[in-house]
């Protein structure tokens, strides 16, 4: 930081200067020999090799007697003004701003890495991610192999409960041979348009999703035209895939709110059902929560059990959660089989029993 020398002092005195004012003069020399010598300090590299004191303040008011080592307060070449603190502060939060863009964008690039929807694979491949990991989970897993033979993986991105179910709920139809079983499905998913249209969506907001989008893949489903690889091919496509999933928020956040003096005080008091459905439920990218599992459940009138498979408890076995579309529903009375997700904290995959 560059220092200034001070003021200038006049070098000429007339001689009708007082005393007080000489003396005035003089102790201005004095700081002007001072103030130099000060400035002379910043040009050496190493002002400590020269043994040099700092020197003491002083006032400049003639009252004031004269002392040996006047000075001024000068700053320190290492000192930094306030201005520059605040740019030095605004280029670190710069540089952390865009290390936690570069950070997002990398995470990103690995989850894209993922299909959307993976081939199944035996779950001893799940067995092999945690064998240097907690015991705990392999563990688990060795007991969720007793009754399940296989995994299917979906992308980690935020939409993997909506991904899992669609994938798993059209998969179960397609390998049925009850004709019955698929009309049922077909109608149910015909009745969420009056469903979304009684909650207050436009519909320009969904039409088209559900004519040329979902409809027209669960009629493919449910006339047997699709098999297992063209079913992968269509939820692997970004385009028909993402709609699926946007179609089946709306049908979340419809049903809640439709229902919401039932499941309002689940929210707690910061959020009211709208605010909560516009900000968790609509949304892309946002993950689902046990009140997005029952509301959808009970919207299409399918019945899903979730293995919860978390490492903060030290028991072996897996705990299911059992979500039906009617709570009298006996099990067993529901003519479609369960689908079967797996929850590990933040991220749902698709369960395949043993037969």
């Amino acid at each position: 930081m560059n220092m200034g020398g001070g003021e200038d002092y006049s070098n000429s005195v007339t001689s009708e200067t007082s005393k007080d004012e000489k003396s005035e003069v003089e102790i201005a020399s004095k700081e002007e020999e001072t103030i130099s010598s000060v400035s002379g300090l910043e040009k050496e590299e190493n002002p400590t090799e020269n043994n040099i004191t700092e020197p003491q303040n002083v006032s400049t008011t003639a009252e004031t007697a004269p002392v040996s080592s006047p000075s001024v307060e000068a700053s320190k070449p290492g000192d930094t003004t306030e201005g520059e603190t605040t740019a030095n502060a605004a280029q670190e939060a710069q540089i952390t701003s865009q290390q936690n863009w570069e950070y997002e964008q990398s995470i990103k690039k690995e989850v894209e890495k993922t299909p959307l929807v993976c081939l199944t694979e035996d779950i001893q491949k799940l067995y092999q991610e945690y064998e240097q990991g907690s015991e705990v989970y392999r563990q688990k897993i060795m007991k969720l192999a007793e009754r399940h033979s296989k995994i299917r993986r979906c992308r980690g991105d935020g939409n993997c409960f909506y991904r899992a179910f669609g994938f798993a709920w059209f998969e179960r139809l397609m390998d049925s041979k009850d004709h019955h079983l698929r009309q049922s499905a077909l109608k149910s998913l015909a009745d969420t348009l009056p469903l979304l249209n009684k909650a207050g969506y436009q519909q320009l907001v969904y039409q088209d999703i559900y004519e040329e989008q979902v409809e027209k893949q669960m009629k493919a489903v449910a006339n047997g035209e699709y098999d297992e690889a063209m079913l992968l091919t269509i939820f692997q496509t970004d385009e028909i895939s993402n709609y699926i999933v946007l179609y089946l928020r709306l049908i979340t956040a419809a049903y809640l709110k439709l229902h919401r003096e039932e499941y309002e005080p689940f929210l707690g008091f910061e959020f009211g059902m709208d605010q909560f459905c516009n900000s968790s439920v609509e949304v892309m990218d946002q993950e689902a929560d046990h009140i997005h599992v029952i509301a959808l459940t009970k919207a299409l009138k399918v019945p899903v059990e979730i293995a919860y498979m978390s490492g903060s408890d030290a028991m072996e076995q897996v705990n299911f959660h059992e979500f039906y579309p009617d709570e009298d529903v006996e099990k067993g009375t529901v003519p479609l089989k369960p689908l079967v997700l797996l929850y590990r904290p933040g991220h749902y995959d698709i369960l395949y029993r043993r037969e």
